[in-house]
């Protein structure tokens, strides 16, 4: 009877350790300016894993890390657009160790709405009268705003327009404020110019938004994004597997039809 009683309580504890192992779910937590390719990733990664069940939570970065950090959110995988978006997690010890991985690169992007009224066509344009309004994402918060501000300071003009610029909470703002005309030019990442896409939709610029300069090109610099499996991850091992996906030939080929990739 003792014997039995054992053999009870450690098929119990091995079989509730098993059950743990194979778990079928995974969370994830996605930014809105790489959703695009994240779901033909998606599409593809449930053909080959048909029996694992994916939910995620799509927003903007900063407030999906905040998520994390404030209010105790536990996802499987945490995907951030830069630095300042997964760097906080990391301090804090929430995420699995060897697992931080950079998956796609993204640059920052001077624009204006189509009409162009104060007729930027260069970054050297932002120092003229025309031009009283800039929209950059808070350089505190937003590795957006954060490299644009060093690009602009590399570029020598940053001292002379920064009495014209208008810090916005995310990224997603200061886009909002280029397409409703609100500010003569603004500052957003690359993938922020797709957000707004649907699976399936044909990849094409907003008819809204006109591209002046890529910030980041004459420096050779890239902002990386990053994923990572956190620590309180109920299924370590399929979020690993997920993550790994993001760089591998797939993964990247998806990413790369987007404008992201490695």
């Amino acid at each position: 009877m003792r014997n039995l009683l054992i053999c009870l309580v450690l098929f119990g504890i091995l079989g509730c350790s098993a059950k743990k192992e194979i778990s079928n779910e995974l969370e994830i937590y996605v930014p809105c300016s790489v959703f695009g390719a994240f779901c033909d990733i998606l599409d593809q990664y449930k053909k080959e894993n048909p029996n694992l069940t994916i939910t995620f939570d799509m927003g903007n970065s900063v407030v999906l890390m905040r998520k994390v950090l404030r209010k105790g959110t536990r996802p499987d995988v945490y995907m951030g657009t830069g630095p300042l978006e997964i760097d906080p997690i990391e301090k804090k010890g929430l995420i699995e160790p060897g697992t931080k991985t950079a998956f796609s690169h993204d640059s920052v992007i001077l624009t204006t709405n189509i009409l162009n009224r104060a007729n930027v066509n260069s970054v050297a344009d932002l120092l003229s009268e025309r031009v009283k309004t800039i929209a950059i994402p808070d350089a505190k918060v937003n590795s957006s705003g954060r490299f644009a501000v060093e690009a602009l300071k590399r570029l020598g003009i940053w001292d002379k327009i920064k009495h014209k610029v208008i810090f916005t909470q995310y990224g997603r703002d200061s886009r909002t404020f280029i397409m409703k005309d609100k500010v003569d030019a603004g500052v957003m990442y690359t993938s922020c110019l797709y957000e707004d896409l649907k699976p399936g939709e044909k990849i094409l610029l907003p008819r809204e938004i006109r591209i002046v300069e890529d910030l980041l090109e004459k420096t050779k610099t890239k902002i990386p994004s990053y994923a990572c499996v956190l620590k309180a991850s109920k299924n370590k091992k399929e979020a690993k597997k997920f993550v790994e996906y993001l760089v591998s030939d797939s993964g990247q080929k998806a990413l790369k039809e987007w404008g992201g990739g490695l």
